[in-house]
């Protein structure tokens, strides 16, 4: 299939094509001008925050696009995943492990964009106790409780867990209960209740000689509740991808949306309130190889995911 290099070359040559799709359960029907695009989302920061940004999206994308766009917000990112693998969403925010499950599911989805924030095409997880806690390292969460997100989640779950067993640490053997709470707020909420010793949450990628904030408790502040004990490697940021046979005649023009999003202020706007990202740059074959390891090694079956190549850097 063509690489989203060649589809950016062909934006000028496209500039106004367009495709759509029919309801939900339905069938694709290409070029119908009339129908909407459905652009799926999850609520990772939790149903109001997601409510919030369907509101301010949709006609965001409809004007950029210029025919109408239906945000779709689905409970869980498996639920997404497969909506996006299924073809029943057109275009889907999606964060990295749904993205590579929803490419195990049917390697005809493709990444356009991936995220950019602070500067970094990457994150991390991060493994947070109270500020007040005892705990100073890792070991010293023995017999506590923790707090995921859900199995699905990369920084809620995935990557600390695959942190957690190179250091020699069984999960199931060493924390005392483990629950599965939805989201981050969820997960930050549970930590300050005392409901959890430790959660899982994500944190953005600091300035060298910043420490790492709980990024993931922004919807639970204020985030100086929370102290980070520990990060796990660079996790790829969350991607824009279409679904199999997504029309290639309409990729240019989603791709030049998100890749000059930063330069209007309703586009500033999406960006801060909605994705939380400074703008979009490139995701690559091999990005999501990490990816597809630690959803391995917690048991999910994938295959290392490619990602086509995508808008340029957006800053």
């Amino acid at each position: 299939m063509r690489t989203f290099f060649a589809a950016l070359a062909l934006a000028l040559a496209f500039p106004g094509a367009a495709r759509a799709a029919d309801p939900l359960t339905e069938a694709v029907t290409p070029l119908d001008p009339a129908a909407p695009i459905r652009f799926g989302m999850s609520q990772p920061n939790g149903p109001k925050r997601a409510a919030e940004g369907k509101a301010v999206l949709e006609p965001y994308l409809s004007e950029a696009l210029k025919r109408p766009v239906t945000v779709i917000v689905f409970e869980s990112y498996d639920d997404l995943s497969q909506a996006l693998a299924a073809g029943k969403v057109d275009l889907a925010w999606v964060e990295p492990a749904a993205f590579v499950a929803a490419q195990e599911r049917n390697r005809d989805v493709q990444a356009i964009a991936k995220a950019l924030r602070h500067g970094k095409l990457f994150y991390r997880a991060a493994i947070i106790v109270r500020a007040d806690s005892p705990a100073q390292a890792l070991p010293d969460l023995k017999g506590k409780a923790v707090a995921w997100v859900s199995k699905t989640s990369a920084s809620g779950y995935l990557f600390p867990r695959a942190l957690l067993v190179a250091d020699g640490i069984d999960p199931a053997a060493f924390f005392k209960s483990q629950t599965f709470e939805g989201d981050h707020p969820r997960v930050c909420a549970a930590v300050r209740a005392g409901q959890a010793d430790a959660g899982a949450t994500f944190a953005d990628e600091r300035p060298k000689g910043e420490s790492p904030v709980a990024d993931g408790c922004a919807e639970s502040p204020p985030v100086k509740d929370f102290r980070v004990l520990a990060v796990s490697a660079p996790i790829p940021n969350d991607v824009v991808a279409s679904r199999p046979g997504f029309d290639e005649r309409l990729s240019p023009l989603v791709l030049q949306v998100f890749a000059r999003m930063s330069q209007s202020e309703a586009g500033r706007r999406v960006l801060r309130d909605v994705f939380r990202v400074d703008g979009w740059g490139v995701a690559v074959e091999g990005d999501f190889v990490p990816v597809a390891e630690a959803m391995r090694a917690a048991g999910a079956t994938a295959a290392p995911a490619k990602a086509k190549k995508a808008a340029k850097q957006s800053n």
